[in-house]
């Protein structure tokens, strides 16, 4: 009989509460730590002592007002509110923890892939490797308002601009050699820069990514590996490892 494995991968919020609206509520639960970093540390290494596999932060790029066009409910009733943002916190909790893997939401939307591929590239060099990518498109106008749009584009368009900015972060991601660094003091060397390559990626949305990428490359990654995740199903969370990332797929609901 094969033995099977479970993996454990928590779902979280830089807020009140993750799951439950009204957890925050509990007589036992804190509160007043919020906005302090001790919250995501003790939450890090409970998880990782618990023989979590990783967590990662769903979150939203703004403050939620659909409900009677308004956020009064949602912050007078609490729930789940993404305060901060989660690539702040990870550090925080890469530094708590030795093997937790660690999750950002970021939105392909509105963000460059020079961006999203240097904010994710140094969150993984610092982590020694733990983090992972929770792709989305976004899914409201209020996103996209915060972002300087009117409203957010249409769903085809969206997905074709997650495909594009994917493939451009890994040809900003595959720009440096592993052996690039020299180190060389007496000969005045840091680093060769014939092992180090411009992205030279435009794509067909205008997505340009020319410039070489600083060193923090995830390593493993690759355009067949992202192709692969890009076939991954909205609610599959496999282990969070290291240059693996998650994506909705085209078939599934907005994300």
């Amino acid at each position: 009989m094969t033995k099977r494995q479970m993996h454990l991968i928590a779902y979280l919020k830089t807020g009140p509460t993750a799951q439950h609206t009204g957890g925050w509520r509990h007589p036992e639960s804190t509160l007043d730590d919020i906005l302090e970093p001790s919250r995501y540390e003790y939450i890090a290494r409970l998880l990782e002592s618990a023989k979590f596999d990783g967590c990662f932060f769903a979150d939203l790029f703004g403050l939620y007002d659909i409900h009677e066009g308004s956020y009064d409910a949602y912050l007078r009733r609490g729930g789940q509110i993404s305060f901060l943002d989660p690539t702040v916190v990870l550090p925080v909790m890469a530094a708590a923890t030795r093997h937790l893997g660690l999750g950002a939401t970021l939105s392909t939307s509105f963000h460059s892939a020079y961006h999203l591929a240097r904010w994710l590239a140094s969150l993984d060099v610092m982590s020694k490797g733990r983090v992972a990518w929770n792709v989305v498109t976004s899914a409201t106008d209020l996103e996209a308002q915060n972002a300087g749009l009117d409203e957010l584009p249409p769903r085809e368009l969206r997905y074709d601009r997650a495909d594009e900015v994917l493939e451009a972060c890994f040809a900003l991601w595959n720009g440096w050699e592993e052996n690039a660094f020299v180190l060389d003091k007496k000969g005045g060397v840091l680093a060769d820069p014939s092992k180090v390559h411009y992205a030279n990626y435009q794509g067909p949305l205008d997505q340009d990514a020319r410039a070489a990428l600083h060193p923090a490359q995830p390593a493993g990654s690759s355009r067949d590996h992202a192709g692969r995740q890009l076939r991954s199903r909205p609610r599959i969370r496999r282990p969070l490892g290291r240059g693996d990332l998650h994506h909705p797929a085209r078939q599934g609901g907005d994300g």
